[in-house]
């Protein structure tokens, strides 16, 4: 979906030493946090509601600023980077988004293309071309014309992920992408990012769904009151000890039809015992 073919080596986003403060709670969120994002990888930020996700995301795109420590973006400072560099460098899908003008699918896609636009300049057909293409690979090229006030929820979520996509990011940053999806919707949109994984597209995610990110990403950095209590390749950190420690319940380990999945709570007479 991307014109451009990044190298699989070095470093896309660095956070080296980073604080940050939320002075209307009068707390520090983050008091040294360190992690590095490889290029061309999937990777996931998992962790409770609160642990800070949504903010690392804010700060990884400049929304937000930190109050100690440094942001590297492709390795230069994100403070020296111009929002319209920025812009042709990575992309955001929201969880939802408020819209305030009726605009149809086509037109809201295209406002991705802004970046590459000069002031007051007006899409060109390659910009309508490109819109084309992406809406046909996220499987919505048959809303093109609809208002988007008029979908659903998933079909929403897919809009946001394609307007993201023309843009064409060497970075997406995807926040919570699964999470207001029923089964159908949750799976499109899955298969539409393992293709992406297929390309190479770098990806931050976050998630508080371990299946998700065991099934989509290939590392995993876990977020916990403002700390990373650990990170690492998906299969060796998400196993049920330290799924259980994350979030402070019961989590075991089951493998059905040969994948991997998680079981909450306490064992019972109901539920699949490991491994069945």
């Amino acid at each position: 979906m991307s014109s451009k073919s990044p190298s699989d080596k070095g470093e896309i986003l660095e956070f080296r030493k980073v604080a940050y403060r939320w002075h209307e709670k009068g707390r520090d969120l983050f008091g040294n946090l360190n992690f590095t994002l490889p290029r061309g990888k999937a990777c996931a930020l998992l962790g409770p509601n609160g642990a800070g996700k949504t903010t690392v995301m804010d700060l990884s795109l400049g929304w937000l600023h930190p109050t100690g420590g440094s942001i590297l973006l492709d390795g230069r400072d994100l403070r020296h980077w111009s929002s319209r560099r920025q812009g042709r460098f990575m992309a955001l899908v929201p969880q939802d988004e408020t819209i305030h003008f009726d605009y149809s699918v086509t037109e809201y896609v295209l406002l991705g293309r802004a970046p590459y636009l000069p002031p007051l300049g007006s899409p060109g057909s390659k910009d309508f071309l490109l819109a084309e293409k992406v809406l046909a690979e996220c499987g919505i090229d048959s809303l093109a014309e609809r208002t988007v006030s008029r979908l659903s929820g998933g079909e929403r979520q897919l809009v946001l992920l394609a307007r993201a996509l023309v843009q064409e990011p060497t970075l997406l940053l995807l926040d919570e992408p699964a999470s207001h999806l029923d089964l159908h919707n949750r799976e499109r949109l899955l298969t539409i990012l393992e293709k992406l994984k297929e390309k190479k597209i770098t990806m931050l995610f976050s998630s508080h769904d371990p299946e998700l990110v065991l099934r989509l990403s290939d590392h995993v950095i876990l977020l916990k009151e403002g700390q990373i209590p650990g990170s690492g390749p998906a299969e060796k950190v998400l196993t049920a000890p330290i799924l259980s420690d994350l979030y402070n319940v019961p989590v075991r380990s089951a493998v059905v039809e040969g994948r991997t999945v998680l079981l909450w709570g306490s064992p019972s007479s109901s539920s699949p015992q490991p491994g069945s």
